[in-house]
């Protein structure tokens, strides 16, 4: 492949887009193609990198029009942060395999990971192309299942035991208000559920509110939500019990998208204007915090890992930049994977300690 043809990042001037474009940039991975519906937007958001010359162009691309071929066609490695992944789930993946381009996404987590492996070839026509995909490059999926590996691969005993936080308060997108929306249904998680001796133990756990953990600045609401990605965790490490949960650090969101989802609604208005709200009473901030056990599930936890930040698209943008760089390195061989699986998780959570992005404390 033409090691002159540009890095896309599809989404760009979003706000996984733009952390994506800028780490990328500053570290002097290029050329950059900048590509979304709105070139103007794409042009605005280049501007405020300072970039000159050559380094960084934009592309108007419509996902569902020949401009995504044309786009790919420039391409070598194509990051996608365009939303929401509900609505675009394999177009953009499929696209990028037809032109023999590797693929990240900064979300794309398991009803996209089914459909690239069910389909045609499945995962082995990515291997058989000499091309990579990796999904879910994000905070939620993709960090969530990467750092508490930190902790699995330090254990001095079998792992027994893990429990997950993961959330905060934070605007919402259109896009990601979509995702949130529809981040429902077995391909994702089930609510209320643990992980007990080898299966999903349904209607085990209740949320726990008042909640006051090292990650969150204040007491949080946790709702139980077994996601699929703890599963796999669960899976892999041989854990006998997982406890996940989803945390609120605000009222409206989870009021919200509590009455979205008992009517149906798809609307995403009412869940990014909820938000709002929530960032306007408590401010912004997003945490994750595992725990694990070793040897026995008695007493407190043997270790912990504590993440904090104040923008959760920040820290998407940091992982799918990490991703595209190890695909660019040769470091991730061919085939479709999840990001948790192939990144590194002791030297990925050192690089995220040094960002000033995050606060990172880890054994």
């Amino acid at each position: 492949m033409d090691s002159t043809a540009a890095i896309g990042i599809l989404g760009g001037y979003g706000a996984v887009g733009t952390a994506v474009v800028r780490r990328l940039y500053r570290a002097g991975i290029g050329p950059l193609l900048v590509a979304g519906r709105d070139p103007s937007r794409a042009e605005a958001s280049v501007a405020s990198l300072g970039a000159a010359g050559t380094a960084v162009s934009v592309q108007a691309v419509d996902l569902w029009g020949a401009s995504l071929d044309s786009f790919l066609a420039r391409c070598r490695l194509v990051v996608n942060c365009a939303g929401p992944s509900y609505r675009v789930l394999d177009t953009v993946a499929r696209a990028a395999l037809r032109h023999g381009v590797d693929y990240v996404d900064a979300a794309g987590d398991d009803p996209l990971h089914a459909r690239l492996s069910a389909q045609d070839g499945g995962a082995d026509e990515w291997a058989a192309a000499h091309r990579t995909a990796v999904l879910s490059a994000g905070a939620l999926p993709g960090l969530s299942g990467l750092l508490p590996r930190v902790l699995l691969d330090q254990a001095a005993a079998r792992p027994v035991r893990l429990e997950g936080y993961l959330g905060g308060v934070a605007a919402l997108t259109p896009a990601a208000a979509g995702d949130v929306l529809l981040a429902r249904g077995p391909e994702h998680g089930v609510p209320s559920a643990a992980w007990e001796d080898g299966r999903t133990r349904g209607r085990s756990l209740e949320p726990r509110r008042g909640l006051r953990l090292p990650a969150f600045p204040q007491p949080v609401t946790a709702f139980p939500f077994l996601s699929t990605e703890a599963v796999r965790l669960a899976q892999t490490a041989g854990l006998r019990q997982v406890h996940w949960y989803t945390v609120f650090g605000g009222e409206h969101l989870a009021e919200e998208l509590a009455m979205a989802w008992a009517t149906d609604d798809t609307e995403t208005a009412g869940l990014v204007r909820a938000a709002d709200a929530d960032v306007r009473r408590h401010g912004s901030w997003y945490g994750q915090e595992f725990r694990l056990w070793n040897g026995t599930d008695d007493g407190p936890p043997t270790r912990t890992l504590t993440l904090r930040a104040e923008d959760s698209y920040e820290l998407s943008g940091f992982l799918s930049a990490a991703a595209a760089h190890h695909v660019l390195a040769g470091q991730v061989k061919p085939g479709v994977h999840f990001a948790a699986d192939v990144l590194d998780p002791l030297s990925t959570a050192q690089s995220l300690a040094a960002d000033p992005v995050a606060g990172l404390d880890m054994p």
